[in-house]
Parts: structure tokens; sequence; C-alpha cells
């Protein structure tokens, strides 16, 4: 389903997400990431094809005893995340809010 009116049409958005496991590319269980295939669709229907997204994982690591092995990717994962969200601040122009 398309809509009308694409009200999201010549937009962009940066998408930044927290995951408790490991999905990315060449994961286990990278079959199993739904969120960010569902969330293009979704966005496109609206019109919004540049989507960008920033993903940490896997954010159980550090708390859960049983996935303690995992807190180095985990750790791999924060810092890159920060730096993506680093990197895209600084392409988007200051705008100021108008009234």
């Amino acid at each position: 389903m398309t809509l009308p009116w694409l009200p999201l049409a010549g937009k962009s958005a940066v998408i930044l997400s927290a995951r408790g496991g490991a999905y990315g590319p060449g994961t286990p269980r990278e079959p199993f990431d739904f969120q960010e295939p569902f969330l293009r669709a979704y966005f496109s229907v609206l019109g919004l094809e540049d989507v960008e997204f920033v993903h940490t994982e896997p954010t159980h690591a550090p708390v859960m005893p049983f996935l303690e092995q995992f807190k180095d990717a985990h750790e791999a994962s924060r810092t890159a995340a920060l730096d993506a969200v680093e990197a895209l601040a600084t392409r988007v122009p200051a705008q100021t809010p108008t009234a």
C-alpha cells in the first residue's frame, strides 16, 4: 500500500537502536533481524527512503553473567555507534528552530 501523499518524501532520518542480542551482519542471528527491515518498509510507505540505522549490541552482555564472554563485542559496538552518531551529527547543518 502506498499513501496518496508521501508526508516524509525528501526527508532523511537516523534511527538509533540498542539491542540486547547481536543481529548485525555476520552474526549467527543476522537472519532474525526483523527490526531494521520492518522499519525500512514502514517508513518507505510514508515516502522516507533515506534512512540510516545505528545499532549498538549486544547490550545485555555487561549485565547478564552468562553473556560475559560478549562484553568486548558490546564495547566495540558501543564505540562504533557513538562514532557513527558523531559523524552523522557533523553532516547535519545547524538549524535554528522557528516559532
